[in-house]
């Protein structure tokens, strides 16, 4: 393959081009294959043994700049193409750009990749009702160790619709027929985004344009400094990740920069960002295996239309490349290595999510996100302690009342880290503020907050805000924290007064699987991680899988 690259004043530029022999077969996909392999759900392993994962650094850019202390190879194909090694630091920017085209559908119905009969029972089911539905799957299927991990879901969507917002809108329209029982939105991908991304050499001047993506590698052992530009509403920032890094364009026709990185890596940089660094040791690998399942189970599942698995902020998972690495950190990772999460019966792969402090008691899954069937490993229960069942006589505001102003003993209540301002908590929101939060809502002025719908610890799962002009329900664990400008969590009590109101709380975060702060106060105590998880993830069954 013959490059023609330019330096700034037009003429030719010397660069170092290293070819594939033809006799070399180490990847046969070619630039385009590789870039729509992007948009798969497909995992790729080191020779190592180690799953590969796309975590976004960031998008919505408009300029990037990426370099390495030790020399940098530039892959406008990827593995087995042409190198550039002109530079050690280039900048890179989009041009001709166009967004992907999505469409989204209200899912009606989910099951197992293998249920496919039952999904075309369903589907022709709400044809027969006069609306369009479609079969989607989404999700991973991946060999490790001689073991196959079926992570595939099937769905049933209706529309399509433009927007995400208008298929949650055709959620309610269909709801108020009594047929359905929200399952979420999925965006199908119509086409990818479109644009020529080039690459500038900041010593040569040498030009290096690919279309879609250009791939960027160290040649030692130092990693990748990326500096990046945000766009409207979009901050800038600068990071050092290990792995490769690509650039390339996001769905809106921006660019976006993705850390390219082996899972041991990732996850060297992922706990120390979701966890105390100084917490016991016990608890840090509690926290690896738990991140680690979280990455293979989500895999598939989210950011359809983007070019990456997963993004490396709170809605994934926090991850701060290299630069956040501690050493106990990273030997909790290295000491877990492989193990990972089973449900109960050890044959399919726990959903082991985690929240900063559960308050003292954590939540069922469906109860937060009701889209997902209720998972026996994500049961709500008591975070220790052996006084009775605080929630006995049933749950209501005077329970929970009580709950929070004399809490039993629990294990995120006696932790040395994180109980101050996460175990209990008290907000006040002013009228002011209340009146700018609530706007959408068309309440008016507030005059009551009544929580009608709670889970089993608790949290409110459905709140009706009543104002002079009116009243409104709001559904959602996130939805409800958000609405009241960013609760800690949906565990409360409130009381309004003169259009003010009044949040006393528990915990921080969604209460669902691993307490945080809670596996803090296991480990303090003398518990293994393995004692830390099967409190958190009851019945599961831990394996080491590479």
């Amino acid at each position: 393959m013959i490059r023609h690259v330019r330096g700034l004043g037009g003429g030719l530029v010397l660069v170092a081009v290293l070819a594939v022999g033809a006799g070399r077969a180490a990847d046969e996909l070619s630039g385009a294959d590789k870039l729509r392999a992007l948009y798969s759900a497909e995992f790729r392993f080191t020779k190592d043994g180690l799953p590969v994962v796309p975590v976004a650094i960031a998008d919505g850019l408009t300029g990037v700049a990426i370099s390495s202390s030790d020399g940098l190879r530039l892959l406008p194909e990827g593995d087995g193409g042409p190198e550039f090694r002109a530079d050690d630091a280039w900048n890179v920017r989009v041009q001709g750009t166009s967004p992907a085209k999505l469409r989204h559908w209200t899912v009606v119905w989910r099951g197992r990749a293998t249920q496919g009969a039952e999904a075309a029972g369903v589907a022709k089911t709400w044809r027969d009702r006069g609306e369009t539905a479609r079969v989607f799957e989404q999700g991973a299927l991946f060999g490790v160790s001689g073991e196959i991990l079926d992570r595939r879901e099937q769905l049933i969507g209706i529309g399509p619709v433009p927007t995400a917002e208008a298929a949650e809108k055709a959620a309610e329209r269909l709801a108020s027929k009594g047929v359905l029982s929200s399952h979420g939105v999925f965006t199908e991908l119509v086409d990818r985004p479109h644009g020529t991304v080039e690459a500038v050499g900041l010593k040569s001047g040498a030009r290096v344009r690919n279309e879609g993506i250009l791939w960027f590698s160290g040649i030692g052992a130092a990693p990748l400094r990326v500096e990046w530009t945000g766009g409207p509403g979009k901050p800038g920032g600068t990071g050092t990740y290990h792995g490769r890094v690509y650039v390339t364009v996001d769905r809106l026709g921006a660019l976006a920069v993705v850390n390219a990185v082996p899972e041991d890596q990732l996850l060297a940089g992922l706990v120390p960002a979701e966890i105390f660094p100084n917490a016991p040791d016990e608890a840090l690998k509690a926290q690896a295996i738990a991140a680690r399942g979280e990455l293979l189970t989500k895999i598939g599942t989210r950011h359809a239309g983007d070019p990456f698995r997963i993004c490396s902020q709170t809605h994934c998972q926090v991850y701060a490349g290299a630069g956040r690495e501690t050493a106990r950190t990273t030997a909790a990772v290295r000491a877990t290595r492989g193990e990972v999460l089973f449900a109960p019966g050890g044959t399919d792969l726990a959903d082991s999510v985690y929240s900063a402090s559960c308050g003292g008691h954590t939540e069922s899954n469906e109860n937060v996100w009701p889209d997902m069937g209720p998972l026996a490993e994500l049961r709500g229960h008591r975070d220790g302690g052996k006084d009775p069942d605080p929630f006995a006589q049933g749950i209501d505001a005077a329970s929970v009342a009580r709950f929070i102003d004399a809490p039993p003993p629990s294990w995120c209540g006696q932790a040395s880290l994180g109980v101050t301002d996460r175990f209990r908590w008290t907000v006040t929101r002013s009228a002011s503020e209340l009146g700018r939060l609530l706007a959408p809502l068309k309440v008016g002025e507030l005059r009551g907050i009544e929580v009608s719908e709670r889970g089993i610890s608790g949290r409110a799962r459905t709140v009706r805000v009543i104002g002079t002009a009116g009243a409104q329900t709001v559904r959602g664990e996130l939805r409800i924290r958000q609405i009241f400008g960013g609760l800690r969590s949906s565990l409360f009590v409130v009381s309004v007064e003169g259009g003010a109101a009044t949040f006393r709380g528990a915990g921080f975060g969604h209460g669902v699987g691993l307490c945080q702060v809670g596996s803090i106060g296991m480990a303090e105590a003398g518990k293994t991680y393995r004692e830390i998880l099967q409190h958190y993830y009851p019945g599961t069954v831990l394996r080491k899988l590479w």
